[in-house]
C-alpha cells in the first residue's frame, strides 16, 4: 500500500521546525541560556538605536511571556529601577521584576499595574505581543493593529513626558493610519527590523521616542 503523503499543514509545520532548529539565533539563545531568541531583538534595538536606559528607570513589559525581554531589561536596572511585566500566561520569576498574570487591558490588570507602579511614571513601554495567527492575512493584520492600539493607549496613560515606546507590528491594512496616530504622541518614529528577526517574518518594530504628554 502506498504511503499517504503529508498534508500541507504537516509539511509547513515540519519546515518551520527545521528552520527553527537551524536558526543561528536560536542556537545562540540555547547556548547562552536565553529564554528565547527574542532577547537578541531587544538588545540590538537598545544598543544600536540609542535607547539608553538609566539604571533607575521604570519599564513596563506588556505581554512579557516567556520573559526574554524582561530578563534583558532587569540586567540594566539597579535597585532603584522598577520593571513590571504582565501576561495572560504564567512565567518564571525574573530578577527583581514584578510579574503579573493577567490582561493589561482589563480593569483588574490595570489595577494590578497601578499597584505595582505605585505612582511612578514610566520611562519605557515594551510590547513584543503578536496575535494568535489564524492564517487569514487580513484578520491577523487587524488583530495586530488592535494590539498596537491597546499598547499606545496604555503608553499614553502611563509614560512620562519624553518617555519611549517599542512595539512589534506588521505592515499592512491599518498600519499607515496607526503610524500617524503614534506620531501625534511621539516626537520621532522609527521602523526597525532587527537582525534576529527572520527575513521571512512580517514582523518589525515601531519605536516611538519623546512622548509629548497627554493632549
Amino acid at each position: 500500500m502506498a504511503h499517504q503523503s503529508k498534508s500541507r499543514a504537516a509539511r509547513k509545520t515540519s519546515a518551520w521546525f527545521q528552520r527553527h532548529a537551524n536558526d543561528p539565533h536560536v542556537k545562540r539563545a540555547q547556548k547562552e541560556g536565553k529564554r528565547s531568541r527574542a532577547a537578541f531583538k531587544l538588545t540590538e534595538i537598545l544598543d544600536q538605536h540609542a535607547l539608553t536606559l538609566k539604571p533607575d528607570a521604570v519599564v513596563v513589559d506588556l505581554g512579557c511571556a516567556p520573559g526574554s525581554w524582561s530578563v534583558e531589561i532587569d540586567k540594566r536596572l539597579n535597585s532603584n529601577g522598577l520593571l513590571v511585566g504582565i501576561d495572560l500566561l504564567p512565567l518564571q520569576a525574573v530578577g527583581h521584576a514584578i510579574i503579573i498574570q493577567g490582561d493589561f487591558d482589563s480593569q483588574e490588570g490595570q489595577e494590578e499595574l497601578d499597584r505595582a507602579l505605585n505612582g511612578r511614571a514610566v520611562d519605557l513601554v515594551l510590547s513584543d505581543m503578536a496575535p494568535e495567527m489564524s492564517g487569514n492575512k487580513l484578520v491577523d493584520q487587524m488583530r495586530m493593529i488592535g494590539l498596537n492600539e491597546m499598547t499606545l493607549h496604555f503608553a499614553r496613560q502611563y509614560l512620562k513626558p519624553g518617555g519611549d515606546v517599542l512595539m512589534k507590528t506588521f505592515m499592512g491594512e491599518g498600519y499607515d493610519a496607526f503610524r500617524r496616530e503614534l506620531g501625534a504622541s511621539f516626537s520621532k518614529i522609527k521602523n526597525i527590523k532587527p537582525a534576529a528577526s527572520r527575513k521571512s517574518s512580517a514582523e518589525f518594530f515601531l519605536l516611538g521616542r519623546g512622548f509629548k504628554g497627554r493632549p
